[in-house]
């Protein structure tokens, strides 16, 4: 049999191709897991040349809601809560960390979160709003999205629409549109009441205070182990009371639980300048001395409301956000993040 010789130059081109694809190397992932970064970095996508601070999220994952207050709205006038979503993406590849707002409108979580703008319609005010904190309580397949189905949330904040601070909280775990917020009486007073957290199994409500002529943290328990939304909206005379660990001579500010780990913003003597992050764990049953995060995350400027969370599956150490005053940001306070060491 003759071949001619386009044929033979044909199947030698062809040999020739799969002899450099099979010895190009295929992806390889070089890191079995992230690692967030020990020095802040500025969450540049979310922040603004106005005030950013005071964020939370309910859990930390690939995509997820992301709130904080702010004063962007109102071009500096007056705080609103902001909802936008947040990824976070680790590639195993190259070593590189992306954090950034996802502009997909066909996400799950997109559609399933999208209520929150509704609990924003009834939360925001011509007042300030601060300190969200978003409780996540699982889905409802009742939902009238595409999807059929919602993620639910009790939401805190506070809210000076009364002359002071006050905590309120709404809901949306029956229907998709949140309730009307509900003052929580037995937290507020005649002075600052805000940035309510609770603890790692929801038998304690930590929050911060001005009523002692200082801001310090504040406790209250739930003793009648109701559930949160009966505990919240309870009438009931609830013992509150200062904690004497985690509270000083001078202001203590935001807390926010995570597991056992309590985070923190004090100007006590010690920090570096402003008000500093700390942190405490939760050990032998009570809170263990507060600790300075040190030169690494905090300046001779101010560091706001921390939160911790946790991604363990795809991270060694542990995320915290937290806002700052310090002059490398878009103006006034902006949103970082940095990595902290996770207490197993």
């Amino acid at each position: 049999m003759k071949f001619n010789a386009t044929f033979i130059n044909g199947v030698l081109f062809a040999f020739a191709s799969i002899a450099i694809i099979s010895c190009e190397k295929s992806p390889v992932n070089r890191y079995s897991i992230g690692h967030f970064p020990a020095t802040p970095v500025n969450l540049a996508e979310f922040n603004t040349e106005f005030d950013d601070y005071n964020a939370d999220i309910p859990v930390l994952g690939e995509t997820f809601p992301f709130c904080f207050s702010s004063n962007r709205n109102s071009y500096g006038t007056h705080f609103d809560i902001v909802y936008k979503l947040m990824s976070v993406y680790f590639s195993k590849e190259s070593g590189e960390l992306d954090i950034f707002e996802p502009i997909s409108t066909t996400l799950d979580v997109y559609i399933e979160n999208q209520n929150i703008r509704r609990a924003l319609a009834k939360i925001n005010s011509p007042f300030d709003e601060f300190g969200p904190c978003l409780i996540p309580m699982g889905k409802n397949y009742n939902g009238t999205n595409i999807n059929g189905r919602f993620e639910t949330y009790i939401f805190l904040y506070s809210s000076n629409s009364g002359g002071n601070q006050d905590i309120f909280f709404t809901q949306n775990l029956e229907v998709e549109n949140y309730e009307n917020p509900i003052s929580i009486d037995f937290l507020n007073s005649a002075f600052d009441d805000a940035y309510p957290t609770f603890n790692h199994d929801t038998s304690e409500i930590y929050f911060t205070s001005n009523r002692e002529g200082k801001f310090d943290i504040y406790k209250t328990r739930n003793s009648m182990h109701q559930g949160i939304i009966e505990f919240l909206a309870a009438k009931n005379s609830f013992t509150v009371e200062m904690d004497s660990i985690l509270s000083s001579a001078f202001d203590d500010k935001c807390p926010s639980i995570t597991d056992t780990i309590l985070v923190f913003t004090s100007n006590r003597v010690g920090g570096f300048g402003g008000y500093d992050l700390y942190y405490s764990y939760f050990e032998n049953g009570s809170w263990s001395a507060p600790i300075n995060f040190g030169d690494k995350i905090n300046t001779e400027y101010d560091e706001y409301r921390p939160i911790v969370r946790s991604y363990t599956w795809q991270f060694d150490n542990d995320m915290m956000i937290f806002s700052s005053n310090r002059p490398e940001g878009k103006g006034g306070f902006d949103l970082y993040y940095v990595g902290i060491q996770r207490k197993e």
